[in-house]
């Protein structure tokens, strides 16, 4: 919602890991080096671990994006909390080997022969297991049985664990000592440095085509920066708020004010958050709301509607013209005379409500003349001016009055072109009738 205020071509802090946006730290640098040496020298294990939000995820999606290669066969599990029997059976599935018993050893055989074949085809077979930290110890513990599928110099199968600092210690238990063993290369990604984060978001307002350094001053920097503690995904949840509640208060760059407030939201917790955003999400209806009144009063229906409750056109000044009024329809005569004149005090273009009667000016009789008093009908749907004229006047009115009585509406209202054809939601004025004198 914010992209045009800002000038960006595209929102700079998703928290999807978008490998567009990768900023690579050293240790991001040294994870993703890791997983491509391990998985080109056919090494059978790879360690990725990191805590919450530092970007492991980013940095495999980064991989896989590079690493498309007909000679490279992935299989990417994201629900790591299987069965070791349940995995093997993810992998036959997608191999595309047919499961031709349920046996697992049988199983585990002929996923070995598989291997074995795309190996001959010059393929590689890499798993990346994702959140790995919630696989049973049972299922890891298995897992070097997929180890020892091997040829005499290198692993036919490339399995990369990914997952938080706790798998760091699943492995170090007693259980899991012989997998541990297995795992040729390790790699941990470390939070960012204060350097490191500012980097890291000039980085993604580039990449979301910032022609700027930034669009943050350096002070609501060093409050975002501190409060993230050098996490990617904390980093892109402030600066997307921060965004947020800039274009609602309309500010560009974003201030300290708006940091503060935006850390001291997540600070209070989600109610406060809820609170906030509510603020600005009435800050940004009021200003549409406001954008679509004065678009509406431009447009050639809203000009109707003000010339139809006796306004002139925007931008032109208010100009009566004679009509015609008869003083009383029951004796056919008729004089001219003026429609009533806008008291100097009245506002020019502003809207009376639809219920409320014109006031005439104090120069005009107060009943009793033509034309000194109206009632006013909005049209709904469907409605005829012949329906209206009996429910302002009466039904018990003349019908050889109606002729008459339709060229007084049209004289007072400029906008009526067609007798026959009103729009609904448009404003009549139907002007009070003199009564007959006795």
């Amino acid at each position: 919602m914010y992209k045009k205020f800002y000038n960006l071509t595209k929102e700079p802090f998703h928290i999807t890991p978008d490998p567009q946006f990768l900023y690579l730290s050293e240790s991001h640098k040294q994870a993703l080096a890791a997983i491509i040496y391990g998985i080109e020298k056919r090494k059978g294990f790879v360690a990725i671990t990191g805590g919450v939000g530092v970007g492991k995820t980013t940095i495999v999606r980064a991989y896989l994006d590079q690493a498309i290669s007909a000679d490279l066969k992935v299989i990417y599990v994201f629900h790591a909390n299987l069965s070791f029997k349940e995995l093997v059976k993810a992998l036959y599935r997608d191999l595309g080997l047919e499961l031709a018993t349920h046996d697992l050893v049988e199983m585990v055989n002929g996923l070995h022969m598989a291997l074995i074949e795309l190996y001959k085809q010059g393929k590689t077979v890499v798993v990346i297991i994702d959140e790995a930290q919630n696989m049973p110890i049972e299922t890891l513990e298995n897992m070097r049985m997929l180890s020892n599928l091997e040829t005499h110099t290198e692993k036919l199968i490339q399995i990369v664990l990914v997952g938080q600092t706790e798998l760091d210690e699943l492995l170090e238990k007693h259980e899991l000592r012989q997998l541990k063993q297995r795992i040729a290369i390790r790699s941990h990604i470390a939070p960012l440095s204060p350097q490191e984060s500012h980097a890291y978001i000039t980085h993604r307002l580039s990449i979301a085509g910032l022609d700027k350094p930034t669009i943050f001053s350096h002070k609501a920097l060093d409050i975002i920066v501190a409060e993230a503690n050098g996490v990617p995904r904390r980093l892109n949840v402030l600066c997307d708020n921060a965004l947020i509640t800039g274009f609602g208060y309309q500010k560009n760059p974003i201030t300290a004010a708006i940091a503060r407030e935006i850390v001291a939201d997540f600070a209070a917790g989600g109610k406060q958050r809820r609170k906030r955003r509510w603020r600005v999400s009435a800050l940004i209806a009021a200003a549409v709301f406001l954008a679509l009144l004065v678009a509406f009063f431009l447009s050639p229906y809203g000009n109707s509607v003000m010339q139809s409750l006796g306004y002139a056109r925007l931008g032109q000044s208010a100009k009566p013209e004679p009509v015609r009024v008869p003083l009383s329809l029951s004796s056919g005569e008729q004089q001219q005379q003026a429609p009533p004149a806008r008291a100097p005090s009245e506002p020019q273009g502003s809207v009376a409500p639809a219920d409320a009667k014109e006031q005439p000016p104090a120069s005009q009789p107060q009943e009793g003349g033509a034309g000194s008093h109206y009632k006013i009908r909005v049209v709904k749907q469907g409605e005829t001016l012949s329906e209206l004229i009996k429910q302002v006047y009466g039904p018990g009115l003349d019908p050889n009055l109606e002729p008459s009585l339709i060229g007084l509406i049209k004289q007072h209202n400029p906008s009526i072109i067609n007798s026959n054809l009103i729009i609904a939601g448009s404003v009549i004025r139907f002007p009070e009738l003199q009564k007959k004198k006795k």
